[in-house]
C-alpha cells in the first residue's frame, strides 16, 4: 500500500490521524467503522441526524466483523448494497487521557440502492461529484481532505468504474461487428 504521510488533527477530545492497511488483524480495540462509497463517478454521502452529510459510518455491535457492520451500516444510512468492499486503513484515535482506538475505514461500489429504513437516522442520501464534498461535507480538515482523496485514488485504482456489458446482458453478451449503415449491436 502507498507509503503516504497523512496529517494529524483534533476531533474534539481526541488526537486522529489515518494509516493505509488492507486488514484489521491486531488493531484492538475497534469500535466504529467508516465508508467511502461510489457509484460511478459519484461520492456517496448520507445526512445524518446531528452531524450533517457525511460518508456511511457507526459502530460494530456485538459479534459484529468491521466488514459486516459496515455492510449494515451502508444499508442503514445510505439505502445502499455494495458490490464490491475493500479495506483503505484506518484511523488512529486517542483520547485525552491516552485511550486508543480505531476505525478501520473501506472504499466500496454501489451495486444498487434500496429504501432506507423508517428507523435511520439518516435524513436522505446524495450522490455528488467528487469535487463538491468538500463544499457540504460536515466536517472538512486536512485529515478528512487527504483521506478522501486517498480513496478517491484507490477506488479509481483498484475498482473499473463502469458496468461491464455482462452485467447488464448476462454472460453470453458480446459486441458484433458493425453494420456499415447503423451503429454498434449488442
Amino acid at each position: 500500500m502507498a507509503s503516504v504521510k497523512f496529517p494529524t488533527v483534533r476531533w474534539h477530545e481526541k488526537v486522529v490521524t489515518f494509516r493505509p492497511r488492507r486488514t484489521w488483524r491486531g488493531l484492538q480495540p475497534v469500535h466504529a467503522v467508516l465508508l467511502f462509497a461510489f457509484f460511478g463517478d459519484r461520492v456517496v454521502l448520507s445526512d445524518i441526524e446531528g452531524r450533517g452529510w457525511s460518508v456511511p459510518s457507526g459502530h460494530l455491535q456485538e459479534g459484529e466483523t468491521p466488514e459486516q457492520a459496515i455492510r449494515r451500516e451502508a444499508q442503514e444510512e445510505a439505502g445502499i448494497v455494495l458490490n464490491k468492499l475493500e479495506p483503505l486503513g484506518v484511523y488512529l484515535l486517542q483520547e485525552a487521557d491516552g485511550t486508543r482506538w480505531y476505525a478501520p475505514v473501506f472504499i466500496g461500489e454501489v451495486a444498487h440502492f434500496m429504501a432506507i429504513p423508517d428507523s435511520s437516522e439518516s435524513h436522505g442520501v446524495l450522490l455528488i461529484p467528487p469535487e463538491d464534498v468538500q463544499e457540504v461535507y460536515h466536517l472538512w480538515d486536512p485529515l478528512i481532505a487527504q483521506v478522501f482523496q486517498f480513496a478517491l485514488s484507490q477506488y479509481r485504482k483498484r475498482f473499473r468504474p463502469g458496468v461491464p456489458l455482462r452485467e447488464i446482458y448476462g454472460q453470453f453478451a458480446r459486441v458484433q461487428p458493425m453494420p456499415e449503415n447503423d451503429a454498434m449491436t449488442l
